[in-house]
């Protein structure tokens, strides 16, 4: 929901959040979250636009870009769906986002080309999703699109080109995060790969704020378990400060924790394991997150309304200096950067105990590309998606989407880490100390599946549900999606 933050989640298989609502689209191998895309976690409420506006737009809205090149040769005009997938992305007006900007460059580079961008609603919000599935069925739908990584693409693979054989192996190589878009998730033979990804993705972490630490004579903190976050936290209630602050209304922030929990616990392997049904979900893979995410409320170390507030709340409240940690993704630097500059910083998740991965980072690739089966200019689709994901472009899009570019040639320079010290600092744990980097549970899993363990991560933590019962549940929804697979 990939919940996965910016616009909104609505599980789309994926993640961001905010408006970040990872989408991750339930794929029939399946992969989305929210509602019905599923990055929930991922995502970011993009408030749901009316569906009629989606129809609107994409039907008749005119190019958010202007001024393309006037000259009149053969090529055709590429068309492309605008539905923003970050919640930095749903709010940029269309002239200033990095896409226009990347279009622009491209056809100022490529005479004759002419490219459209179509705005739509944001990816992570339920008019997009009913858009795609018209559109589809419809055949209508534009040469390229922006999907969530992991279950939107997997799931809508029947309606998009199979890449493997459309870009060479030197550009594949050139750039990080493709497992995630090839059908089977890396377990099968040449799978089709169904999407280009573009930016790193985005790693769950907790974000604290530097005076409020140093008030309580705290300076970097780095707590390497779960039980030291928790001894963290009531050092900080000592001191009169809130530990936390914490929005479990929509069950996005318990998804986003609980992503990095999992991912230490049982890796990628596991997570997959529970995908395939070859695991249950009524284990302390899931018991165990559960417990901790409980935890933090019963131990007194959150904002005592964090049951029933809003995770956008949350955010807007932890910028505004109201708490001394919280815990999200990437989609939200801007916001914190903009509201506490220099004083704000970040460290992992901890991890609990008995895990496979002690240094572990969770989240995952969000954003990708994708080329749909009407368009009957694929080749020149994917010369655009080829220049839209170059390291020049990808550096536009940073402040907006809030995550590193994918090229295996970016570095971090010195105007880089002074301009993104958040962004550094997950470059640095990823390529100096070597974290562990683990796909987001609700990434992986089914789209329905993840809805519904939005609303049991709300319950377990303010105590209505117990973390047993809500994991018995789980595997309840997960024999009922697998049965449903299994016959079409």
């Amino acid at each position: 929901m990939l919940a996965r933050p910016d616009s909104g989640f609505v599980n789309t298989g994926n993640r961001e959040t905010k408006g970040v609502e990872s989408a991750m689209i339930t794929p029939t191998v399946h992969r989305t979250g929210m509602s019905t895309t599923r990055k929930s976690v991922r995502r970011g409420l993009v408030g749901l636009t009316a569906v009629a506006l989606a129809f609107t737009l994409a039907a008749c809205s005119s190019s958010g870009k202007s001024g393309a090149s006037a000259s009149t040769t053969a090529e055709p005009t590429i068309t492309v769906w605008n539905d923003a997938l970050a919640s930095g992305s749903c709010g940029v007006p269309p002239a200033q986002s990095f896409l226009t900007k990347g279009v622009n460059m491209f056809e100022a580079t490529n005479p004759g080309f002419k490219v459209k961008i179509i705005q739509v609603a944001c990816d992570g919000s339920d008019a997009f999703s009913t858009l795609l599935k018209t559109s589809e069925v419809a055949g209508n739908t534009p040469d390229v699109g922006q999907l969530y990584v992991g279950g939107q693409v997997i799931q809508n693979g029947k309606y998009l080109v199979p890449l493997n054989n459309v870009f060479s192996q030197d550009y594949i190589k050139s750039l990080t995060g493709w497992t995630y878009v090839t059908d089977g998730y890396g377990t099968k033979a040449n799978g089709s790969i169904y999407a280009v990804p573009f930016g790193a993705g985005y790693w769950y972490s907790v974000y604290y704020n530097k005076a409020m630490m140093a008030k309580a004579g705290i300076t970097n903190p780095q707590p390497a378990t779960w039980a030291d976050l928790i001894n963290l936290g009531k050092k900080l209630k000592a001191k009169g400060i809130t530990p936390l602050e914490i929005g479990e209304k929509e069950g996005y922030m318990g998804a986003w924790t609980q992503d990095a929990l999992i991912s230490g616990l049982v890796g990628d392997k596991g997570v997959l394991a529970m995908y395939n049904g070859t695991q249950s979900l009524n284990s302390p893979a899931l018991i165990q997150p559960y417990t901790a995410w409980h935890q933090l409320y019963s131990a007194g170390i959150t904002n005592s309304d964090a049951p029933s507030l809003s995770y956008a709340t949350a955010i807007a409240d932890f910028s505004a200096g109201k708490g001394a940690m919280t815990i999200t993704g990437g989609f939200f630097n801007s916001s914190f950067q903009k509201g506490l500059g220099k004083n704000v910083g970040l460290f992992p998740v901890p991890v609990l105990p008995g895990g496979v991965n002690m240094k572990s980072l969770s989240g995952g690739p969000n954003n990708s590309y994708v080329i749909f089966k009407n368009s009957t200019h694929v080749k020149e689709a994917a010369k655009l998606i080829e220049y839209l994901t170059s390291l020049d472009v990808q550096k536009l899009s940073v402040d907006e989407l809030g995550q590193l570019p994918n090229n295996v040639s970016f570095t971090p320079d010195a105007a880089f880490t002074a301009s993104q010290p958040l962004l550094k600092s997950i470059y640095d744990y990823i390529n100096v100390q070597h974290y562990t980097l683990g796909e987001a549970f609700d990434n992986i899993m089914p789209g329905t599946v993840m809805n519904y363990w939005y609303h049991t991560n709300s319950a377990v933590f303010g105590g209505t549900q117990s973390p047993t019962s809500a994991a018995s549940s789980m595997q309840q929804q997960m024999q009922s999606y697998l049965a449903t697979a299994s016959t079409g």
